[in-house]
């Protein structure tokens, strides 16, 4: 009974640990971020709002408003024509400066490929033969191969339309490989992005079109682990057991004599 007591109060342990620690890493990590963006006020400015933890809310509440609509009207003048004008000729001249220029071409660099990834990366779902013929993956069309390299890729006859796909490995899809084929060697299927990328992730356990709720929560897998656990180890018998003896059949002594 007590051996039974202590297995559950260890696994209660266990799975409050593992549940609570993403709960309270994700509200450190964005109350750090909270701060970093609205902490930056010096003490001076609203004395009387720093006395107490209300005020202080309000306060970095209202900062971040104001940065929020500093970076709308920002947007909203460059998209003038006036605007566009002064973003271009500021983006030639820092990325002239010899020293700044390092700085910011790799951040305007990591900028341009954060929003192409978001927009244009995964523009559909196809299956592709491979690693061979007969074999079947799932591949994301990223982009249209240009006119060069699908001459290359047509080998002298007349240039097909190429593309570039993705094939992510499982359970982590941000790995894979890039191939360049024709468009007539991929077959497009009716699935969305996020549903390829579920299907690949959980190496096709969750099928397409299934709802989240379907999918195995983490309360779920340390359930089973916790199972797994508890399901005893039957040993093997030291001694074999010895085969029952069976009685011969009923006509064998008069088929010996």
């Amino acid at each position: 009974m007590l051996r039974g007591l202590t297995k559950k109060i260890r696994a209660n342990i266990l799975v409050g640990f593992f549940l609570t620690v993403p709960i309270v890493a994700t509200i450190l990590i964005f109350n750090f971020l909270f701060d970093l963006a609205t902490g930056w006020l010096p003490e001076v400015i609203l004395p009387e709002w720093r006395s107490s933890w209300a005020g202080r809310l309000l306060l970095q509440i209202v900062t971040l408003i104001a940065i929020l609509g500093a970076f709308g009207f920002v947007g909203l003048f460059i998209r003038n024509i006036l605007g566009r004008q002064m973003f271009r000729f500021s983006d030639t001249l820092l990325a002239r400066i010899p020293v700044i220029r390092r700085i910011y071409v790799s951040v305007r660099q990591i900028s341009e490929s954060l929003f192409t990834q978001r927009k244009t990366l995964f523009k559909e779902v196809v299956m592709i033969e491979y690693p061979r013929k007969g074999l079947y993956s799932l591949a994301f069309v990223t982009a249209r191969v240009p006119d060069p390299l699908a001459a290359h890729l047509s080998r002298g006859r007349n240039p097909a339309e190429c593309v570039s796909v993705f094939i992510p490995t499982t359970p982590n899809p941000t790995s894979g490989i890039l191939i360049l084929l024709p468009r007539s060697e991929t077959t497009a299927i009716d699935m969305d992005v996020s549903e390829a990328l579920t299907f690949v992730m959980s190496a096709g356990a969750v099928s397409p079109g299934q709802r989240g709720s379907s999918m195995p929560t983490l309360l779920d897998k340390l359930e089973s682990w916790l199972k797994q656990g508890e399901e005893p180890v039957m040993a093997p018998p030291l001694i074999p057991p010895v085969p029952e003896a069976t009685e011969p059949p009923a006509n064998a002594n008069a088929t010996h004599n």
